[in-house]
């Protein structure tokens, strides 16, 4: 197959996946015997910090060739690729905890990166737009660009699900890749990638029954066909729960309002004006805990994710609950209670993705700048 076939062929799946978002995709394991599909992996994977790094049999893509695609192909015809173990290691993560990272050879980086750009064209134009992890044209920035028009927030739910990559379940990811896959091949790759088993750092096997390996090429993709199912279910509730058109003006405003006109129209002395133009502007407009004007916001990245609300405490009670119980009962993942705060935004602040969300006015005082100090964004 030449390349641009091979691409055509792509982009066709992303084209008929892009016009009907429940289109199911069949004949992609044969697109494993174009050794077009392996160069255009490399190419892509080359690049990145882990690429040089060694799996462990000691091999990494720095000695990738020729004769790599030609065993790989051969191997995917009888389907008697077996990935290896991985190896592992742990990083320091920014709570001072371990985070479990996993090192694949390298004739499995090419298949595991293969494996995404086929899942890419299949899901990428289906996504939510309110993820933004690991996805193309989309970061952190994009992310926080959300959520700084998150204007009015009162409430905020700090998601934290616990060991999500390592507690991704198998069957449930299996089922939910058959919604809109139709191939038997490709499913028993993706299931032989993710029991593949690792060794830890005294070298001791370790078979996985679940989890998604971090350092997987194709890691980052197969979390967010995962988690796409939470943000289906939160477009839902925010869906259903969003009501009111704009929220009624604040009575106590009102007649600040109406003192500081007739002030003005009796001519009153400019100090007395002063005064009543200065209440009117520290009291709010309108009412914000109008019981008929309620906004749901949501954003995630990989598996953190923040709700934004404007809507009485209870109801961030109750949709805590709803996402704890879905997450349980849907995708098989623990909703970490200790760490999903549910925080008052004019009370305090709330950290996202490496960035302080305040409540206020756009700042720009100097800490904002300062580069050992988290930067600020104010809604």
């Amino acid at each position: 197959m030449e390349p641009s076939k091979l691409v055509e062929k792509l982009e066709g799946y992303r084209r008929r996946n892009n016009a009907n978002h429940c289109y199911v995709n069949d004949d992609l394991y044969r697109l494993f015997y174009s050794r077009d599909l392996y160069i255009i992996a490399y190419n892509f994977v080359k690049s990145n910090d882990g690429a040089e790094t060694s799996g462990a049999d000691g091999t990494s893509l720095h000695g990738f060739c020729e004769e790599w695609i030609t065993e790989l192909i051969a191997s995917m015809r009888d389907e008697s690729y077996q990935p290896r173990p991985n190896r592992t290691t742990m990083i320091p993560k920014s709570n001072g905890k371990l985070r479990k990272l996993s090192f694949p050879n390298g004739k499995d980086k090419l298949v595991q990166e293969a494996v995404r750009i086929i899942l890419e064209c299949i899901y990428e134009p289906t996504f939510s737009n309110l993820s933004h992890g690991f996805r193309p044209k989309r970061s952190t920035q994009s992310a926080i660009a959300e959520v700084e028009t998150w204007r009015g927030t009162i409430w905020f739910i700090e998601g934290d699900i616990s060991a999500c990559f390592d507690e991704i379940d198998h069957r449930t990811l299996e089922m939910i890749l058959r919604e809109r896959i139709s191939d038997e091949r490709f499913i028993r790759l993706i299931n032989k990638i993710l029991k593949a088993g690792y060794f830890d750092m005294q070298h001791i096997y370790h078979g996985t029954k679940t989890g998604n390996a971090q350092g997987s090429c194709c890691s980052p993709i197969l979390c967010n066909i995962y988690l796409d199912k939470l943000d289906r279910f939160m477009k839902s509730i925010i869906e259903m729960d969003t009501s009111g058109k704009y929220r009624k003006q604040n009575p106590n405003y009102t007649k600040a309002r109406y003192q500081y006109n007739k002030a003005i129209s009796n001519g009153c002395d400019p100090e007395t004006i002063k005064h009543l133009k200065y209440e009117m502007e520290n009291i709010p407009n309108t009412d914000r805990y109008d019981p008929n004007f309620r906004r749901v916001r949501y954003v995630r990245y990989a598996d953190d994710f923040l709700i934004g609300l404007i809507a009485p405490m209870a109801y961030a009670i109750d949709l805590k609950q709803k996402i704890k119980e879905f997450l349980k009962n849907e995708l098989c993942l623990r909703l970490n209670d200790e760490k999903t705060k549910i925080t008052h935004a004019a009370d305090k602040d709330v950290t996202f993705l490496g960035y302080i969300i305040r409540k206020g006015p756009v700042n720009h005082s100097k800490f904002q700048t300062n580069p050992f100090v988290q930067p600020s964004v104010f809604i």
